[in-house]
């Protein structure tokens, strides 16, 4: 972690004026453009103005909140459809379950009657923070790259979802904002973006040293068949047995696994849930999971046991850019995460927002999430 010295040096740098900026510093600056820009939205997302927006507000609340970031799905967004819209934003803002559980229904739950499409965590923490900024943090790529910076990105704890990370990433900025003696969390915001974009400490903060990728170490590749098609079988299991429809990449059709076809178990076509383009790239996803009867993905997964893991991420970021992923997993051995932490990092992915969706398992969690289905089975045998 960042010591308090030269944290004092980066918050110093900070609040100096700036040439560039007209004799203003960064926090002047931050007040003058977000704020004036956010003015009107904060007034739309008033619990009594949700009830009259229109698409057009609906709209130019997308476009404003998305500002200093990508626009990628504005269409998709809108296809939520105006009364949807409404209800989940009255539900985040206002709803009367837990914050970590509104965030998780609202940004994550792909299972929610609350999660709109096309949306992901830098919307939702924003939308939080114009209700009120003073306990509602913005959360985004960027502001984990400057805490990890500081050493101070909170670890995400197996298990834990989307929401409950937000709370507790929002606790850390609020540390933050109390250690600089920011005014509020929206300067904490700028502040991080900063370190992270290395407009400001940059005589502090020194980058990790770039790896290539032919440099990863690669598990050997005897066995390497099999153990892609071992996973990949057992995440078709697991996703029928929770009653999802399941899309195995199209060269792998024809495989079998313990007396099974794969193409026996399942779909026949790959449902049409976007437009060509990314269809041709998801028809060589290992796993897919769409739910039943549905054009509507849950799931992605890409096995990479011998591969790099560059190759896989890389084909999710192909989606991603054009389809909003709800959740994705890279599959693969133990010893290889720490290899897709360092990939999943680049600012590629970051700004695809990849990295806020997609995350590692191991093939010891495929085989206790399938053992589990197994065991359930088991003792539901018999029961109506």
């Amino acid at each position: 972690m960042i010591t308090d010295k030269n944290l004092k040096k980066v918050v110093q740098e900070f609040s100096l004026p700036r040439e560039e900026l007209g004799g203003r510093s960064f926090i002047a600056s931050r007040r003058e453009w977000f704020e004036k820009q956010m003015e009107n939205v904060r007034l739309l997302l008033r619990k009594d103005a949700l009830d009259r927006l229109s698409v057009e507000d609906a709209r130019r609340i997308y476009d404003e909140m998305s500002v200093g970031g990508p626009k990628l799905y504005p269409k998709t967004y809108i296809e939520n459809g105006l009364d949807k819209i409404k209800t989940a934003l009255r539900y985040l803002l206002y709803g009367d379950d837990p914050l970590a559980e509104r965030f998780y229904n609202f940004a994550g739950n792909s299972e929610s009657e609350y999660r709109l499409n096309g949306l992901g965590r830098a919307f939702a923490s924003t939308a939080l923070h114009l209700s009120d900024p003073t306990r509602f943090a913005i959360w985004n790529g960027a502001v984990d790259g400057g805490l990890k910076s500081l050493g101070m990105l909170p670890k995400r704890e197996r298990g834990e979802h989307i929401g409950e990370t937000y709370v507790k990433t929002t606790e850390v900025l609020k540390g933050l904002q109390a250690k600089c003696g920011f005014e509020d969390l929206s300067i904490v915001d700028e502040f991080l973006q900063l370190i992270h974009h290395g407009t400001i400490g940059v005589d502090i903060f020194k980058e990790e040293p770039f790896i290539p990728e032919a440099l990863e170490e690669i598990p050997s590749l005897e066995r390497a068949d099999d153990y892609h098609l071992r996973n990949q079988y057992l995440l078709v299991r697991i996703g029928r047995a929770r009653k999802y429809d399941v899309w195995v990449a199209a060269n792998d059709r024809g495989k079998s696994y313990q007396g099974e076809n794969l193409s026996d178990l399942t779909l026949d076509e790959l449902p049409q849930f976007a437009g060509p383009t990314v269809r041709r790239i998801a028809r060589s996803i290992d796993v897919i999971w769409f739910k039943k009867r549905a054009a509507q993905p849950v799931c992605f997964f890409e096995i990479e046991h011998s591969t790099p893991i560059y190759s896989g991420l890389l084909r999710l970021n192909d989606v991603k850019i054009d389809y909003p992923i709800p959740q994705a997993y890279i599959v693969g051995p133990k010893d290889r995460k720490k290899l897709f932490e360092r990939q999943i990092e680049r600012r590629t992915f970051m700004y695809s927002e990849l990295s806020d969706v997609c995350q590692f398992l191991n093939y010891e969690d495929v085989n206790e999430l399938w053992k589990s289905h197994e065991k359930i089975n088991e003792i539901l045998i018999g029961v109506p």
